[in-house]
C-alpha cells in the first residue's frame, strides 16, 4: 500500500453544524479515535488518510473530514503562495487530473476571498507543471479532488477535503418537503434524545421522513455512507482502493448482524404527499418494510405498546414562512397534550426554531433546551415538555379531535 495514504498521520478536522460537535465527538470516540480539540462546529483528532476513509463511512453527524497538510503564518497572498508551493502536491494530486479549492478567509489584505483560492490553485499548478511539464485542471466542482484553505488573520491552514459533497447527503432523498431537515442534523437530534434503539420510535409531523429514516438506519447499525460511491479521497493519486473495500466489507457485516431491528418505527403526517415522499425515500433507503406510515393529524398517530421505553420526536412548523405563529399556538399546545398522554411509556421531544411560540403555547420543560442550528435558524430540542393546566383545559375545550 502507498505509505502516503496509509502511514502518514496528521491532524484531522471534522466539521459539523453548529451545536452538533458534542454528538460528533461521541461518534469519533466510538470509532476508536481520541479527541484532541472541539469547537462549536468542529472536532479534531489524529489519523491517516486511510483513517479518513473509515470516518467518512461511519460518521452520521459530520459534514466533512479534513486532512491537514500544513499550518503556517501568512501576512498576505504572496506569503500564502510561497508556503503552499513547498508542499509535495505530487503525492496527492494527479498532474493530469482535476481539483477544486474551497475556502474560509478573513485577511485584511484580501478584498475578494476568491483571490485566496486562486493563489492556492496557482501554487499547486506551478509545482506540478515544474515537475511533470503538465498541469491539472481546476474549477468549482466538488466531485473529484478537493482542497480547503482556512486563513484567518495571519494564521493559515491547508487541508485535503477527503469528503467532497457533504456527508449530510446520504443518497436516499428522492422526494423532499418545503424545509427538509439535514440528515446529519436529524441524526444529532436523535442522539440528543437518548433513544436506545430498542424502544419504539415515533415521528409525527414526519415531513419527507428524514428523522424516521435516520432512526431506522441507526437501529440497524447501518453506516450512513453505504449508498455513496464517490468521495474526494478516491481521486487522490495516493488512494489505495483496498482500504475502501475493507471498510465497506466491515460496514456490511455490522449491518447484516443488526438489520432486523427489535423496535417499531412510526411516521405520520397530515399531508398525504408527505407520506408519499416518506415512502419513496424509505424505499431508496432500503427500510420501507420497517416503517409504519399513516396520513393523519399528529394527535391521531398510532402509539404501539413498547417493551422498552420509547421515544417521540416532533418537528413542527416554526412560524414565518412555515406557518402563521398565531395559528400554530394551538398546534404547539396540542403537542403538549399528545406527549403528556403518552409519557408513561414514551419520552417526548419537540424540535423547534421558535421556542418562544412553544412557551406561549403553555409548554413547560423538564430540563434546559439543547441548541442546534438548522441552516441559520437557531433551534431548540425541548425535552419532555409538560403543559400548564389552564392551557390544557383551553385546548381540550376547543379541540374537535379529543
Amino acid at each position: 500500500m502507498n505509505s502516503t495514504f496509509t502511514e502518514e498521520p496528521s491532524t484531522l478536522v471534522i466539521t459539523c453544524s453548529s451545536g452538533v460537535s458534542p454528538y460528533l465527538a461521541q461518534e469519533v470516540k466510538a470509532l476508536g479515535f481520541h479527541i484532541d480539540r472541539t469547537t462549536d462546529s468542529t472536532v479534531e483528532t489524529e489519523g491517516t488518510l486511510a483513517d479518513c476513509v473509515k470516518l467518512n463511512m461511519h460518521l452520521r453527524t459530520a459534514h466533512r473530514v479534513l486532512y491537514t497538510l500544513d499550518r503556517f503564518r501568512a501576512h498576505n497572498a504572496n506569503n500564502l503562495y510561497y508556503a503552499l508551493i513547498d508542499i509535495p502536491w505530487e503525492n496527492y494530486i494527479d498532474p493530469e487530473g482535476y481539483f477544486s479549492v474551497d475556502k474560509a478567509v478573513e485577511n485584511p489584505t484580501i478584498t475578494d476571498t476568491r483571490y485566496a483560492s486562486l493563489k492556492v490553485k496557482d501554487a499547486v499548478v506551478d509545482r506540478l507543471r515544474e515537475k511533470f511539464g503538465c498541469r491539472p485542471d481546476s474549477g468549482n466542482e466538488r466531485d473529484r479532488t478537493c482542497l480547503f484553505v482556512h486563513w484567518m488573520g495571519e494564521n493559515a491552514s491547508i487541508y485535503i477535503d477527503t469528503t467532497g459533497e457533504s456527508l449530510s447527503f446520504r443518497g436516499y432523498r428522492g422526494a423532499t418537503s418545503e424545509a427538509p431537515m439535514r440528515e446529519s442534523l436529524a441524526a444529532a437530534v436523535i442522539m440528543a434524545s437518548g433513544w436506545n434503539k430498542r424502544g419504539n420510535f415515533i415521528n409525527p409531523m414526519c415531513g419527507c421522513g428524514t428523522i424516521a429514516i435516520e432512526a431506522a438506519w441507526m437501529a440497524q447499525n447501518r453506516a450512513p455512507a453505504m449508498l455513496r460511491d464517490n468521495f474526494s479521497f478516491m481521486h487522490l493519486c495516493c488512494y489505495e482502493p483496498s482500504v475502501w473495500t475493507q471498510v465497506v466489507s466491515e460496514a456490511m457485516k455490522a449491518y447484516e448482524a443488526s438489520k432486523d431491528i427489535p423496535c417499531r418505527i412510526v411516521a405520520t403526517d397530515i399531508e398525504s404527499d408527505m407520506i408519499d415522499a416518506t415512502y419513496e425515500n424509505a424505499e431508496l433507503a432500503g427500510i420501507d418494510k420497517l416503517l409504519t406510515c399513516d396520513v393523519c393529524d399528529f394527535m391521531l398517530t398510532p402509539i404501539p405498546e413498547t417493551a422498552e421505553r420509547g421515544t417521540i420526536i416532533m418537528n413542527p412548523p416554526y412560524g414565518g414562512r412555515m406557518g402563521d405563529p398565531l395559528r400554530l399556538r394551538d398546534t404547539y399546545t396540542g403537542m403538549g397534550v399528545f406527549l403528556q398522554k403518552n409519557k408513561a411509556s414514551y419520552d417526548g421531544y419537540i424540535f423547534t426554531g421558535n421556542p418562544e411560540l412553544a412557551e406561549n403555547s403553555g409548554l413547560e420543560l423538564s430540563g434546559h433546551p439543547q441548541t442546534f442550528y438548522s441552516g441559520r435558524i437557531e433551534c431548540s430540542l425541548l425535552e419532555n415538555p409538560t403543559l400548564k393546566a389552564e392551557d390544557e383545559a383551553r385546548f381540550l375545550r376547543r379541540s374537535a379531535i379529543l
